[in-house]
């Protein structure tokens, strides 16, 4: 009996708790399981995820799986070919879940019981995020190894889109624009919740759950039908200022990197944050050792050692100026929506392939940052700041619109932009990304 598909598209729907265990063959002619074998393979499965979580996907093998799962190897083989397949039933587990909680959708309407639907929809969205976080954290890293990954997961979200699309009753756009707000806003949603949940940790009182999920729901909401009474809440209170450290705040106020260099020193430098920025955004900060980064720059580790005494010490001047890059390009958001009808749908259409072809790859070094803080707290006492930071910048431009709950759905935006440019994208999707800064932000 050939070994059980594992991958995103793979299993049947449900809440992927009451998975069948099975051994894999050869290790049995019979391959159920009783009792005893489903708690080893959900020891297997739970300490996966903590790795997963806690180590990255390409550290974690199978030794420290087994270690903490307090099982053999042995054991391991006979339900898993090995950390990949774990990680393939984790995110069908997650695929299922969240296909239940589509399924699961009510009627989505223009009115108050439209947008309880998406409310509902939202909360079980997050407590299948808060089970598998690890499962979202590393989803793209295990995808751009793991052909298996990456078509489940391109399989499974046109199912989402397609679920959720099915569940509206007054589309207002045709299916070719509709489709690709949807996968938009779905791609949105677990990157909202991760951006609220580092906001959280610095500042409870201002960014609780339910605000978020409120916040979420009403941009949601208003990006299908536009400006409603059911899709505006009342503000809550204004976030504190989440201040930079003084070294981070001197680092952005200076620009030291690469003073007094002569030339070739110059180059040197620059060859090696061009390749230390390349290998942190495609394999994250924990999967990126300083040998990687001399290989990648065709250097030596004498050349590395002569500007960084660490890994964290690259990370750090990156950050410093993607932030300073990124803030150059969030400063033109309010001008870039300005103009009137056409001429400000056409401006902000020009300013979100700029900012896709340009600014993404410094965006997602700041979501590397704030990746490597959640596992390091000694690297994360600015991260917050930095989301801050940009969440400041997002109010400022969504406060002159006048309704609703404009510092908790700046969080939101800070969200979508990083979505959004994480990878190059086409034409419809950036007509997608204009259409809900424009009506579900702006409510234009």
């Amino acid at each position: 009996m050939p070994p059980p598909r594992r991958d995103l598209d793979a299993a049947p729907e449900g809440d992927g708790a009451s998975d069948v265990a099975v051994r894999r063959a050869p290790f049995s002619d019979n391959p159920r399981v009783g009792a005893r074998g489903q708690r080893t393979q959900q020891r297997i499965v739970d300490a996966a995820l903590r790795l997963f979580g806690e180590e990255g996907y390409h550290r974690c093998g199978v030794a420290r799986i087994t270690e903490l799962a307090g099982c053999s190897r042995a054991s391991f083989y006979q339900y898993f070919s090995g950390k990949e397949d774990v990680f393939r039933h984790l995110a069908g587990q997650v695929a299922r879940q969240l296909s239940a909680s589509t399924e699961a959708l009510g009627l989505v309407t223009p009115d108050a019981g439209g947008w309880r639907s998406i409310r509902a929809w939202v909360a079980r969205y997050t407590a299948v995020y808060e089970r598998y976080e690890a499962v979202f954290a590393v989803f793209q890293t295990a995808a751009e190894s793991d052909a298996a990954v990456a078509g489940g997961g391109a399989r499974t979200s046109e199912r989402h889109v397609a679920g959720v699309v099915s569940r509206l009753t007054a589309a207002t756009l045709p299916p070719r624009q509709l489709d690709p707000v949807v996968g938009l806003l779905l791609e949105c949603l677990p990157r909202a919740f991760d951006t609220a949940r580092t906001l959280r940790a610095a500042a409870p009182e201002a960014y609780p759950e339910d605000r978020m999920a409120d916040a979420m729901a009403d941009v949601v909401h208003r990006t299908l039908f536009g400006l409603q009474d059911a899709n505006v809440h009342d503000p809550g209170p204004r976030p504190p200022a989440l201040e930079f450290s003084p070294v981070m705040r001197n680092a952005l106020e200076t620009d030291a990197a690469g003073r007094d260099l002569t030339p070739t020193g110059r180059r040197t430098l620059d060859a090696l944050m061009d390749a230390g920025r390349e290998l942190f955004v495609a394999r994250g900060y924990y999967d990126t050792r300083i040998d990687d980064v001399v290989a990648a720059a065709g250097l030596s580790h004498g050349a590395f050692y002569r500007y960084f005494d660490s890994k964290d010490r690259l990370v750090h001047l990156l950050t410093v100026q993607a932030i300073r890059t990124v803030s150059t390009a969030l400063a033109d958001t309010p001008r870039a929506a300005a103009p009137d009808g056409a001429a400000r749908t056409a401006a902000l259409r020009r300013w979100l392939r700029r900012y896709n072809a340009t600014q993404a790859g410094e965006a997602s070094m700041i979501r590397v940052w704030a990746d490597a803080a959640r596992h390091d707290p000694t690297l994360g006492a600015d991260t917050a700041a930095a989301i801050d930071w940009g969440r400041r910048r997002m109010a400022h431009a969504l406060r002159p619109r006048g309704f609703g709950d404009v510092d908790a759905e700046a969080v939101v935006f800070v969200a979508l932009l990083s979505s959004f440019g994480a990878r190059e994208r086409p034409a419809p999707t950036i007509d997608a990304a204009a259409h809900v800064i424009e009506r579900g932000l702006f409510g234009r």
